[in-house]
């Protein structure tokens, strides 16, 4: 009779991590508009897009693009992540020689469940500098659960096209140490977050009682 409740509880355990991996792959980021035109010197923004998260706590992606048509300006973050509570954002480092925003972060800071759905992340903003196609890809994402499992969510890429308008085109920029403290903040961040949960949850056990 024992042997038998010890098989049932795994089997609803084993159900339950399938159903939350299945869950995390669901997951993917996405640009919106996928594709557009804008004039030579102006500025534009893509929002990044996630659907079918489910308790998502955290995130990070790298964008990759072409920096003889486009430059990055700047990473902002959206509303969906904080709609489970206050959160900790990661702009990313802009390199605008090599053509990238590398660890766009955000998490959410307190003991709190993750988020569930579909919504906006962050949104990026370009110029357009040169004529020409730039391609926008989504690349190194992962996603983070309450329980701090880190996974690899899907992503869709998306590209932007300059026409001739007469506008002046500035010089690419590089910011050489953006990337690295970004990454650095992003793991510092985690590793302060592990720590307050450890912390809180003694007190959450204890008001359970």
């Amino acid at each position: 009779m024992q042997k038998t409740s010890h098989r049932r509880a795994a089997m609803v355990l084993l159900a339950c991590l399938t159903a939350s991996a299945a869950a995390h792959a669901d997951a993917a980021l996405s640009l919106s508009p996928s594709s557009q035109t804008v004039a030579s010197g102006s500025m534009f923004s893509v929002d990044v897009n996630i659907s079918g998260a489910a308790d998502l706590y955290g995130y990070q992606f790298d964008v990759l693009f072409n920096p003889n048509v486009i430059r990055a300006i700047s990473s902002s973050e959206g509303s969906f992540l904080s709609t489970g509570g206050s959160t900790f954002f990661i702009a990313g480092g802009n390199d605008n020689v090599g053509g990238s925003i590398a660890a766009t972060a955000d998490s959410l800071v307190s003991a709190v469940p993750g988020v569930n759905g579909s919504g906006n992340i962050a949104v990026l903003s370009f110029e357009a500098i040169g004529s020409g196609v730039s391609s926008l890809a989504l690349s190194g994402v992962q996603l983070l659960d309450s329980m701090f499992n880190v996974t690899s969510g899907q992503s869709s890429s998306g590209s932007v096209i300059v026409r001739s308008g007469g506008g002046s085109m500035s010089a690419p920029e590089i910011e050489p140490n953006s990337a690295v403290s970004a990454i650095t903040l992003l793991f510092g961040s985690l590793l302060v977050l592990r720590s307050y949960r450890h912390k809180a949850r003694p007190h959450e056990l204890a008001s359970r009682r």
